[in-house]
């Protein structure tokens, strides 16, 4: 607050007689020396508080001296009243209740054990010292070796049939429903199972990607009457990073052509060295499995995995161990989305790897044609 332009004169316009102020004196030195003798009062308790805890000790239960230390706390300060002094009166009776709880297990000074004793769970930590609460610890969740099942799906021959008769529909070549492209078409795979070759990528599309695309294209078209359009344009040679940009050419002309898809594959493989690792057994022949890749920042995405979530779990249905163990993989962008943005049906699959031998990936071919049939075909 500004204290500008207020008249000091003010100030002496209500002053007190002299009487008065020899009276206002005696106050303030009968004021002063209460505060000498409160002063020196606490200075006494301090004092005390310093020297004789010394000899005084907290778990001393018969002890005089502690005894008097606490009689002198609760008479100076009658706020802090301590309980100490009824308890000494009490410990006789405390120390036979001690002995009865240790009897019974529980030991009152260590909470812990009064825990285990309410929780039957607890009781049973054998390996824990609950004398030592630091060291104390919760059973882990351990199963029991009958209750774990042991079954490995690359182990396991799945039996099922490959072909469900239900589905089949008049075939309509007029209007593709199902188109299959391959941004990396000249990834390959090896010709046999005693073919050791590194090789990786091939023109050969009796080996490359083409090969499994023509196996969904014959299962769809002759088994189920779902017209397939199979593009093997090749996008990859030359500059490989822009093939993605290559085959969103190619899937923007039969997008202007068409419309629309019912479903459209950019069909790859995957490059895992160890083929066993993604290969299982059905009706038992050697099969690839199978993922999917997506991108989760393109505008279709959440469209486009309702689809891939439906055909995950005809997959797991009707051949469990047919997918992968993480059946999606995820990018934000990935190049260009994977072309996933041009439609609400549009998937990347990969089949297999390039160590995986040319049948093993043509089997996959005709039981995830089985799952597109079911998804096309069989579902409302």
């Amino acid at each position: 607050m500004n204290y500008k332009g207020i008249n000091s004169k003010a100030k002496n316009k209500n002053m007190p007689s002299g009487k008065m102020n020899y009276s206002e004196y005696s106050i303030r030195k009968n004021g002063n020396v209460r505060i000498f003798f409160s002063i020196f009062t606490l200075l006494i308790i301090f004092l005390l508080g310093v020297i004789l805890p010394n000899s005084a000790k907290a778990d001393s239960e018969g002890d005089n001296t502690n005894y008097f230390y606490v009689s002198v706390i609760n008479n100076a300060l009658s706020v802090i009243k301590s309980t100490n002094s009824k308890q000494q009166d009490a410990n006789n009776e405390n120390n036979s209740n001690l002995e009865a709880l240790s009897f019974l297990g529980v030991d009152i000074l260590n909470p812990i054990s009064i825990v285990v004793k309410e929780i039957a769970y607890l009781d049973k930590n054998e390996s824990s010292d609950v004398s030592n609460p630091e060291s104390f610890s919760f059973n882990p969740f351990n199963l029991d070796d009958k209750q774990v099942s042991k079954t490995d799906a690359k182990d396991s021959n799945v039996v099922a049939n490959l072909y469900n008769p239900a589905l089949k529909k008049n075939l309509n070549n007029a209007k593709p429903r199902v188109l299959i492209y391959h941004s990396h078409t000249s990834e390959a795979y090896r010709t046999s199972d005693k073919d050791t070759s590194k090789t990786d990528a091939s023109l050969d599309q009796t080996r490359n990607v083409c090969a499994v695309g023509d196996v969904i294209e014959s299962e769809l078209e002759k088994k189920y009457g779902i017209s397939v359009i199979h593009d093997k344009n090749v996008n990859d040679t030359g500059d490989y990073r822009n093939a993605y940009k290559k085959s969103g050419v190619t899937l923007d002309k039969y997008l202007k052509v068409y419309e629309k898809f019912d479903l459209i594959i950019d069909l790859h493989r995957d490059s895992v060295e160890n083929n066993n690792a993604v290969t299982t057994k059905i009706n038992g022949e050697r099969v690839a499995q199978f993922m999917f890749v997506v991108t989760d920042k393109n505008p279709k995405y959440a469209k486009q995995k309702k689809l891939i979530n439906s055909m995950i779990a005809t997959s797991n249905k009707l051949y469990p161990g047919f997918i992968r163990s993480t059946p999606i993989y995820y990018y934000h962008w990935g190049m260009g989305f994977y072309n996933q943005n041009r439609s609400d049906n549009a998937m990347l699959i990969e089949v297999g790897t390039y160590t995986n031998s040319i049948q093993e990936v043509k089997n996959t071919g005709k039981y995830l044609s089985r799952i597109i049939a079911e998804q096309l075909n069989g579902k409302k």
